[in-house]
Order: C-alpha cells, then structure tokens, then sequence
C-alpha cells in the first residue's frame, strides 16, 4: 500500500471513531470500512486477563482458517483509557497481497481511536464486542 493510501486509510480510521456514539458503533464502522479497503477485516475487543478468551480465540481461528485470502495476519495492540489499560484489541486482516509494515501500524492507530471512544463514552468494557471474563 502506498504511503498516501496509507494516510487516507488512517485519516477514515480517525473520522469514524469521531463520530461514533458508543464503542460497538465505532467497531463495526472501522471493521467495516478496513475490510472494503484492505479485503477483509475483524475487530474484536477482549479483556487483558489471562490468554484469549474463548470468544475472541474462536472468531480469530475461523478467520485465520478461512482461504479467502492469501495474506492472512493477526496483530494486538492495548486498549488504554487515562493511564489504565483496559482491554486489548485483536484485529485480524485478509488481503490479496502483503501489506508489508502497514498493518501494525494501522493496528496501534485503531486502539489508540476505540481507546478514545471509551474514554468519552461510558468508559464501561461491557459491549456486545467485548467479551467478558469466564466464570470461574
């Protein structure tokens, strides 16, 4: 991907979690505005404690697992409100040819955005795109 088409997929990243009224509207619209850009996209938001939920292991391994596209990466980066880390997301990304250093970057610009969203939303981890711990 070219470094302008680079900025312009950041810049689209930044306007609609702007415009966003809660979290699950901001996930939804960049998971779908990154899949029509980059080929395919899932955004999923999971607590920091312990490994990967179930939820969260079971979406990333059916999208890791599907052939629809060649190029298939996963990448994590922390979810941070104030100082105080409050989840992490998974984005998982298909495309048709290696994006080379972009995904990575665009991966810490989408945490910092959603972080933003829950720091001047409810702040709350409860979301239907957040999976919640396990029971024990």
């Amino acid at each position: 991907m070219t470094l302008g088409r680079e900025r312009d997929l950041v810049d689209v990243v930044r306007r609609l979690s702007r415009q966003s009224k809660s979290i699950d509207e901001a996930v939804e619209l960049l998971r779908a505005a990154l899949a029509s850009k980059l080929g395919g996209a899932e955004l999923l938001l999971d607590h920091l404690d312990g490994g990967m939920s179930p939820r969260v292991a079971k979406s990333t391994a059916a999208f890791m697992d599907a052939r629809e596209f060649p190029f298939r990466g996963l990448y994590t980066a922390p979810l941070v409100v104030g100082s105080r880390k409050v989840g992490r997301l998974v984005a998982c990304f298909g495309s048709y040819g290696s994006p080379g250093p972009l995904l990575p970057r665009l991966t810490e610009h989408v945490a910092q955005q959603l972080s933003a969203v829950l720091g001047r939303t409810s702040r709350t981890l409860v979301t239907r795109t957040m999976t919640q711990p396990e029971a024990a």
